[in-house]
């Protein structure tokens, strides 16, 4: 995500080959819904875990049946390009699904919560009827000695559960804290959705002091709940969720998009889907609703890239959604399941001015607190919130005690100081966390194999750039002191020349399906539809005709040594955005 790009002109997908893992004669399961992780900021691997077989179309030419479930946790050495398997299995036997994930790649562990192990999971289980059981408790990975244990969730209300959401606020308490909101309990064709008025949190400070990465821990201590005042969003599943610090941290705010409220996992029931927004503010436990259209989706995840963009990936539309539609009136707007309409399936989402759009902006300003939010929390754009405490209090001692130090439970939130990490390291870290997450999220749908692999080759390409950054940032230190020696006994000049690298890290793009071993065509749509495009705000997904308004295109401009020039704005007519930006991932 170095450079800037528009999804409708100049984004790129690369591909390459699942190969056997080294040393064994195992193929990497081809699987949804499970978790893909970044692991240490100096690891080269990403890693997968977890997740359950397709079963749409058995027939399919590239169709793998599931796989032994000895090795639920895979490393991609995004170096060599090889597999390594990792067996989990003695404290963690099954491969869950369908469960709600997070990492913290600062202290190599990654969370993957509840889900299901179903028949789909490995050869051993394969029938042929449908069939799942709950995965109880929470899998903790250490994602640095490649252990796993599994923590206890007994003490979490509407627990086991599937398809919720869960975040990272790495600024609350000693070690930051997991929070979970959604999702639905029960399994097959009786679920029951969660309530959005509590959420669930952990504090990751207790895995360290009361667990080992070498057994399984029945302790479920660390597990709080917190109750919501006000107005909530309806029950749902299948949406996805981002976290966003005001810059003075004095509210934490998650953007929860789309879902679908059900009853079945595996059987099309009397659904509700949403294309709404909602954000969920931190320490005031207060929702806003930010967001509201008529084009529902599920199945989607969503990211923060960028400054103060969250970019979304893949989803399926959903068949019925109560909104607002164009001329302000409640509707309800029938279709039938079908992929996003966005073809290269992202779209990309202002956090600041809430509009949506097909740029994703590398220069855009920081993130400020949305005005809509602001009106609820307190304070202006650059944090100041003034509602530092739920309504009715905390709900408990202990929850008062994580983000107060205090055990009141009246007593205010006071925010830490704003990071002060320098520009590069920050920069550096962000890119990181951001296109690592873009990959993480992206195997939890449905599909978008084709995006992940998008992700991947941008994902690659800024941690070898990091990488290389970081070497020559040593290197230079290291002769700056070699320097320094040499001239308290030999003075002499010594030019410091930094090792090169290249930047073609990926091998020619083959079409697959899935991931698969064997090159097999994963076919677009051969019509397509035309679409909402960007006005000069982004586009207007509920409103926009064409010829409606006139329409703002941004060209990139290039001197002949290919750097890079100004932005220039031309006006186009009949209200149809020309081709965007010119300059691309592969540019």
């Amino acid at each position: 995500m170095s450079t800037s790009w528009d999804w409708k002109t100049n984004i790129s997908e690369k591909a390459i080959n699942k190969t056997v893992a080294l040393g064994t004669s195992n193929y990497v399961p081809k699987v949804q819904s499970g978790a893909l992780f970044q692991g240490q900021p100096d690891d080269p691997q990403i890693y997968l875990y977890g997740g359950v077989t397709p079963d749409v179309n058995t027939s399919f030419t590239d169709y793998q049946a599931p796989t032994t479930n000895q090795y639920t946790l895979w490393g991609f050495n995004t170096d060599s390009y090889g597999w390594t398997q990792y067996d989990v299995m003695i404290h963690v036997p099954g491969r869950p699904s369908w469960g709600a994930f997070a990492e913290v790649p600062e202290h190599g562990l990654a969370f993957y919560l509840n889900g299901l192990v179903t028949n789909m999971s490995s050869a051993a289980t394969e029938t042929a009827n449908i069939s799942a059981s709950d995965m109880g408790g929470m899998v903790v990975l250490d994602l640095q000695n490649h252990t796993a244990t599994n923590r206890s969730t007994d003490t979490v209300a509407d627990s086991p559960r599937v398809r919720g959401g869960m975040v990272v606020i790495p600024q609350i308490g000693k070690m930051g804290v997991l929070v979970s909101l959604g999702g639905a309990t029960g399994i097959g064709q009786s679920l029951h959705p969660v309530s959005m008025n509590q959420v669930n949190i952990f504090d990751i400070e207790t895995v360290i002091t009361t667990s080992s990465s070498s057994e399984s821990s029945s302790d479920s201590s660390g597990w709080y709940r917190q109750t919501i005042t006000g107005e909530a969003p309806s029950p749902r599943v299948d949406f996805c969720v981002v976290v966003v610090a005001a810059p003075d941290n004095s509210s934490f705010n998650i953007y929860m998009y789309g879902g679908k409220n059900t009853t079945s996992l595996f059987l099309a029931g009397q659904d509700e889907y949403f294309d709404d927004i909602w954000v969920l503010s931190i320490p005031s436990f207060t929702w806003t609703k930010v967001y509201q259209g008529v084009l529902p989706r599920f199945g989607h995840t969503c990211h923060v890239v960028g400054n103060r963009q969250m970019i979304t990936v893949g989803g399926i539309n959903g068949t019925t959604s109560h909104g607002t539609n164009a001329s302000g009136t409640e509707s309800a707007s029938a279709t039938t399941d079908s992929c996003d309409w966005e073809w290269m399936g992202v779209a990309i989402l202002d956090l600041t001015s809430m509009a949506w759009g097909s740029v994703f902006d590398r220069d855009k300003p920081r993130y400020q607190v949305s005005a809509l939010i602001s009106a609820v929390v307190g304070g202006g754009p650059d944090g100041g919130a003034t509602r530092l405490l739920p309504d009715d209090g905390w709900t408990s001692a202990a929850v008062a005690n994580l983000f107060t130090g205090s055990s009141s439970l009246s007593a205010p939130y006071a925010p830490p100081s704003p990071n002060a990490a320098g520009p590069d390291e920050a920069d550096d870290d962000k890119d990181n966390r951001n296109v690592g997450a873009i990959v993480g999220g992206a195997v939890g749908g449905g599909g978008g194999f084709l995006v992940v692999l998008a992700a991947l080759g941008l994902w690659w390409n800024r941690r070898r750039k990091k990488k290389k950054r970081k070497r020559e940032r040593r290197d230079i230190a290291e002769g700056a002191a070699e320097l320094g020696e040499q001239k308290e006994d030999n003075p002499q000049t010594t030019t410091i020349s930094p090792g090169t690298g290249t930047d073609s890290y990926l091998v020619p793009l083959t079409p697959l399906s899935e991931l698969g071993g064997s090159p097999v065509i994963s076919e677009l749509p051969a019509n397509q539809i035309a679409v909402e495009l960007a006005d000069r705000h982004g586009y207007d997904r509920d409103s926009w005709r064409p010829g409606e308004r006139e329409e703002i295109t941004l060209h990139k401009r290039y001197d002949k040594d290919g750097s890079e020039g100004d932005w220039n704005e031309r006006e186009e007519e009949g209200g149809q955005q020309q081709a965007g930006m010119e300059s691309g991932l592969d540019k």
